[in-house]
């Protein structure tokens, strides 16, 4: 009876022992083709943003100045205006107003007579144009959102947002995917909008790219 119960339990180990090597041969091995198919991060791409704010400045000096006679006398005086004025276009900051906005100030000093000449500086701030002639302001969080189109600034199709997270939107123009920051992003009537073309797009993330591991 007790060579009995240990050819028992001898056959009992064999049984389990061939059973664990069964299931080490089946187990497939992780192979160079399975860490291909592992999700690699976008590249990150952060181009200017292509919103433009539009600065108008003038200035407008009204003076008086005496007016001689032949022998030095002065026996009128004269009233003039001297008005310059400057445009300049920059980059639109995050959270740049969408609408024009103009301020103005009046600074009175006194003139070459000692009467009050008044100087009145009027800036204007408005979104530039693009090259389309559509209004361009700059993106919020809000306006980026996964599956807005994105465009470049003539106008042509870039690709389209496919994922947004706290580094930005993943941009996929069909053949590439690259992370672009928020700040990078402009917006018109027809969406967002980017400083590069989807060829630039493709060619910048491609370079950005990691090279590939060697197996």
């Amino acid at each position: 009876m007790k060579l009995s119960m240990q050819s028992l339990a001898g056959a009992l180990a064999l049984v389990l022992s061939t059973g664990a090597m069964a299931q080490d041969v089946t187990q497939k091995p992780v192979t160079g083709a399975d860490r291909k198919k592992a999700a690699k991060p976008a590249p990150t791409i952060a181009p200017e943003t292509p919103a433009k704010t539009q600065t108008t400045t003038t200035q407008s000096t009204t003076s008086t100045s005496a007016v001689p006679d032949e022998p030095g006398n002065a026996v009128a005086v004269q009233k003039s205006t001297d008005t310059t004025q400057t445009t300049t276009t920059e980059p639109a900051p995050p959270g740049a107003a969408a609408q024009s906005e103009t301020k103005s100030t009046t600074t009175v000093a006194p003139d070459a007579t000692g009467a009050p000449a008044a100087t009145t500086t009027t800036t204007t701030t408005e979104p530039a144009k693009d090259a389309t002639g559509a209004t361009l302001t700059a993106a919020t969080a809000a306006d980026v959102k996964a599956g807005v189109p994105v465009f470049d600034q003539k106008g042509g199709v870039v690709g389209k947002v496919e994922s947004v997270s706290a580094k930005g939107a993943v941009v996929s123009t069909g053949k590439v995917k690259a992370e672009v920051p928020v700040s990078s992003f402009g917006k018109n009537d027809k969406g967002l909008v980017i400083s590069m073309t989807k060829a630039e797009l493709d060619a910048a993330s491609a370079k950005s790219a990691p090279p590939p591991k060697k197996k």
